[in-house]
């Protein structure tokens, strides 16, 4: 993928304050760039790819202004101006050649300046406006992807026309079309996208599946057309039509990947991530000032098994209690007392005395007595 760096994004170091200054207007990126017409300022930009490319404009010169370069410590050759009466933008000041995947540094020196001063106020020849490198990386943290007009993952219908060497485009190429009904596809895959080139009048786009949106756009000459965010990290397709009249020129697209936002017009990728190192300290301090306030987890953890160890104690305490209670205020086991009636005996009715036991003889009428008495004896008998 293609990444676009703006010339006032912190990855870019200028090792001159006083000789490089800041400059910028429409139709360059951003409305920004750097210049500087001191020999031997430099600028340094670390990149992760394959091959990168300077682009910027050139001011009003006699030929023989010069830009050297250098990549990874290694002469890469050179740019020299031919001149020209009046300024000129979106200009391609070199392209590296196609190294290996890998952390690569590059160096800008500015070798010679030949500005002319009657009709150049600024006094500058080169003024720095991008970097576009290319990588193998796909949605790599931190880096917002660029897609061309000219790349082949934008489909067109018919009736589109594209121009090869615009003043005001990136890279100066845009693909345009007047035709109601005319549309543009793109398929990525990101959490956000913005469209940028030319537009006047109503246009209708869709993304993915989505009910189509509206939308009419004045009379813009460059920039952000519109943006879309809040996307789901998954591929996307996005459908543009335009709807007539009106026109639209197509410049590229910047592709976000998670927790990225593209870049907006009238803004510098830098202002964008001046704001989000801002807002990530602020949620450090937030963070560091939150902490601070907590009690330390030691203590947490002290006081919640201190409060258990109190809490088993109290109810091993509450148990004891009852159980000694209970052990004392219940009676033991006595025998009953003399006023208490004893229970029935169920032998009673069958105990009888000695004098009353009588045989039965074949005379069953009346009873007999023994001949004789029998001695009383201590014993009881019992009828069989």
């Amino acid at each position: 993928m293609s990444v676009l760096v703006d010339d006032n994004d912190l990855s870019v170091q200028y090792n001159s304050h006083s000789g490089w200054e800041k400059h910028g207007q429409a139709p360059e990126f951003n409305a920004t760039t750097h210049a500087s017409a001191t020999r031997g300022d430099t600028a340094t930009l670390e990149f992760q790819g394959t091959s990168i490319s300077i682009y910027g404009s050139l001011g009003p010169s006699a030929p023989g202004a010069r830009l050297n370069f250098s990549l990874d410590g290694l002469d890469a050759g050179s740019f020299v101006g031919n001149g020209t009466p009046q300024a000129q933008h979106n200009q391609l000041f070199w392209t590296s050649s196609t190294v290996q995947e890998a952390s690569h540094t590059l160096v800008v020196t500015v070798d010679h300046d030949t500005a002319t001063p009657q009709v150049n106020l600024l006094n500058r020849t080169f003024f720095l406006d991008y970097f576009i490198y290319n990588t193998s990386a796909v949605n790599a943290p931190g880096t917002t992807e660029f897609i061309d007009d000219t790349d082949t993952k934008v489909i067109y219908s018919d009736h589109w026309n594209a121009a090869n060497n615009s003043d005001g485009s990136l890279q100066g190429t845009f693909h345009t079309n007047k035709v109601p009904g005319a549309w543009a596809a793109i398929k990525f895959q990101g959490t956000a996208i913005s469209l940028f080139g030319k537009a006047k009048g109503p246009l209708s786009y869709v993304i993915d599946s989505s009910p189509p949106v509206t939308t009419s756009i004045p009379s813009k000459t460059g920039g952000q057309i519109f943006h879309l965010n809040e996307l789901v990290s998954s591929p996307h397709t996005l459908n543009i039509t335009f709807l007539y009249p009106g026109d639209l020129a197509i410049d590229g697209f910047f592709v976000a990947p998670v927790g990225d936002t593209p870049p907006v017009a009238g803004t510098s990728s830098s202002s964008t991530t001046v704001v989000t190192q801002a807002a990530t300290a602020a949620s450090s301090s937030a963070g560091a000032s939150f902490s601070s306030k907590r009690p330390p987890i030691g203590a947490i953890v002290g006081g919640a098994a201190g409060g258990v160890v109190l809490l088993l104690l109290l109810l091993f305490g509450i148990l004891f209690r009852r159980r000694w209670r209970a052990r004392t205020t219940q009676p033991a086991f006595e025998y009953p007392t003399m006023s208490q009636q004893p229970l029935p005996d169920p032998w009673a009715h069958k105990r009888v005395s000695m004098s009353s036991l009588t045989t039965l003889t074949e005379d069953t009428t009346s009873p007999k007595n023994f001949g004789k008495p029998r001695p009383p004896s201590r014993y009881i008998y019992y009828e069989s």
